[in-house]
């Protein structure tokens, strides 16, 4: 019964593969996404944003309009793209059996993909509050076809809600408290009122040090010490802050680099600064003493390489700590001049802080090609200017004359021959040997489809791919060893049957004289619940030998495989991925399990005490 139930699965699925695949006209072939970014491995690549003295973004130039320099010397243009921000046409998609899906691309690749990252570490509790209601109104009126995804950083980069147009499920990401998109207290970040409690101990030991008559001097160590304390745990505090900011940008970069084309990052963030500076009023001024130029910068330099366009945008607007409300009046002092001078002294703190998060926000949208918003309370329209005039861009390609990859920056200079506009674009890159680099990114990285595993990621389609996704019949036996990797899930489950039918010529399958062709194949698939947690997952590796014969069936029906995983009750979504070793190329699929699931009556078990261990 089971085996006929799988045959005709699989009949039905290639019967369905090889309609689906000749009714396409050639558009969004699954090898374009692949070698997009694999041809330009030699190419710098270099969006400009073009606006007028409106800020309104400039259509119509032409290759000729533009000269590129690196390091001053001018570079050949050898490629030339206008992107006009058009919505991607979409496709009619092909008719499949119940049961069946495709990651055969429903659309054109779009030329632009928003991001709003949402950051917790950085930003005071009290303006993530005000960017959530901004972004509830955006949302609400977001225009149709705009494609969003949703992240926010903290201790850790979140995925809240992959790329979608569907308003109504990022707006149900943004208020569901368990997604991780609702405010919540920076570990790393003190609020005004910590701050300020830090100070006013301070001030009441100066107070009673003033109203001595005679000047103690072990009372004065004793606040010497304090105040060196408390400003060396706010600067290793704000150092790890820094540091892992950076470090989730890295991240950021390194999960966007899969698609095609400009990524516009909205950061919304109260910011850092760039250095923290001696402070000579302390007794030890270079204790607190850090610079973050280089990390910045390659940080920027990474993302560039991702296409990845930073467009930060202040979560505070206009706020002044002279009048802020967690500012508590310090009454300790005999007489008002003593607290007036600690007021000024802590509002021009207050304002060269800020002005150093600017300096930051600057450097890292002028790095990246994008433009930062502050001093400013019309968050929706940063939002809107950053979303409109970052889909409007020209693509500038060149081959640099210097070829010697030594690791040193270089830098880019984008002119335009004629007219006075502004122009955003990066500002340089290391030139760093890209198949060093690819290897090294490789070994990191360690398997290359996990970063496409993640819930909510949008479908990859450098490898089409049709699969049937059904519950077995009959059901194993509860005590039946697990289907799947991760064996200590507990409670009921449904033993899910995925058939995969695989469109050859997505795969590189070299032939050896005599005709024979090897592939290997690593298939991923991973049970989520509602909330992006996995509960079940299975990783397997598939080397495969094909004769002629088996080759030329194979090219006309596509390439079998099936497997088994267990689908805990609670799981909604099964994302599926396959990755080809020879090419690099890597599909993915995402499909909701619900009817699933519940299709067929599930095996039970009672693992007392085990716990779920997630994937490396």
């Amino acid at each position: 019964m089971l085996l006929r139930q799988r045959c005709l699965v699989c009949l039905i699925l290639l019967s369905f593969l090889v309609c689906a695949l000749q009714s396409q006209t050639p558009a969004p072939n699954s090898s374009d996404l692949g070698t997009t970014l694999k041809s330009k491995t030699n190419l710098v690549v270099v969006d400009v944003v073009v606006s007028d003295h409106n800020d309104e973004p400039v259509a119509g130039l032409h290759k000729e309009d533009f000269q590129v320099l690196e390091d001053g010397k001018p570079q050949s243009i050898s490629v030339f793209e206008e992107h006009s921000g058009t919505a991607p046409v979409a496709a009619k998609p092909p008719a499949l059996p119940p049961h069946a899906f495709t990651n055969l691309p429903r659309a054109d690749v779009p030329d632009t993909l928003n991001v709003l990252l949402l950051d917790a570490l950085n930003t005071q509790i009290q303006d993530q509050s005000n960017v959530h209601q901004t972004m509830i109104k955006y949302l609400a009126g977001i225009r149709p076809g705009t494609r969003l995804a949703i992240f926010t950083m903290s201790l850790k980069l979140r995925l809240v809600q992959g790329f979608t147009s569907d308003p109504a499920l990022l707006l149900a990401a943004l208020n569901d408290k368990k997604s991780g998109g609702s405010s919540q207290a920076s570990p790393l970040l003190r609020s005004a009122a910590e701050a300020n409690a830090d100070q006013q101990g301070v001030a009441q030991m100066k107070a009673l040090l003033q109203s001595l008559p005679h000047a103690d001097a072990t009372l004065q160590a004793s606040i010497d010490a304090l105040t060196q304390f408390q400003a060396e745990t706010t600067s290793n505090q704000t150092d790890s802050r820094i540091q892992t900011t950076l470090f989730e940008m890295q991240q950021l970069a390194s999960y966007l680099s899969g698609f095609p084309g400009r990524k516009n990052v909205i950061w919304f963030s109260g910011g850092f600064p760039l250095n923290i500076f001696q402070d000579i009023s302390l007794p030890d001024p270079d204790a607190v003493q850090r610079q973050y130029e280089e990390q910045v910068r390659r940080t920027a330099d990474q993302l560039t390489k991702a296409q990845v366009a930073i467009y930060p945008v202040e979560a505070g607007g206009l706020v002044y700590s002279l009048y802020d409300a967690s500012s508590i009046p310090r009454n300790v002092y005999a007489d008002g001049k003593h607290a007036t001078q600690d007021q000024i002294a802590d509002f021009q703190n207050d304002t060269t802080q800020r002005n150093a998060n600017h300096a930051t926000m600057d450097d890292l949208a002028k790095d990246t090609g994008g433009e930062a918003f502050y001093n400013t309370n019309g968050i929706n329209d940063a939002l809107t200017q950053a979303m409109h005039n970052g889909a409007r861009y020209y693509t500038l390609d060149y081959s640099p004359a210097n070829k010697n990859m030594d690791g040193g920056y270089r830098r880019i200079q984008v002119k335009l021959k004629h007219g006075r506009y502004k122009l955003a674009y990066r500002r340089g890159y290391n030139a760093e040997d890209e198949k060093t680099l690819t290897a090294a990114n490789q070994k990191q990285a360690g398997d290359p489809l996990q970063p496409l595993m993640a819930s909510g990621m949008p479908n990859f389609a450098q490898i089409i791919y049709l699969m049937s996704v059904l519950p077995l019949n009959p059901q194993p036996d509860s005590k039946a060893p697990r289907a799947g990797d991760n064996a200590k899930f507990e409670g009921p489950f449904t033993r899910i049957g995925v058939d995969f039918a695989i469109h050859v010529k997505d795969l590189k399958l070299d032939a050896t004289p005599d005709g024979i062709r090897r592939g290997n194949l690593e298939f991923t698939l991973i049970a989520y619940d509602h909330y992006g947690n996995p509960l079940n997952w299975m990783v397997r590796a598939t080397d495969f030998t094909l004769s002629p014969e088996r080759y030329a069936e194979f090219m006309k029906v596509g390439l079998q495989l099936h497997f088994d995983i267990d689908a805990p009750r609670s799981a909604a979504y099964l994302r599926t991925g396959i990755y080809d070793v020879a090419s690099g190329k890597s599909g993915t699929l995402e499909v909701p399990l619900s009817a699933e699931v519940a299709a067929a009556p599930a095996a039970a078990t009672s693992l007392s005490g085990a716990s779920a261990a997630k994937p490396n």
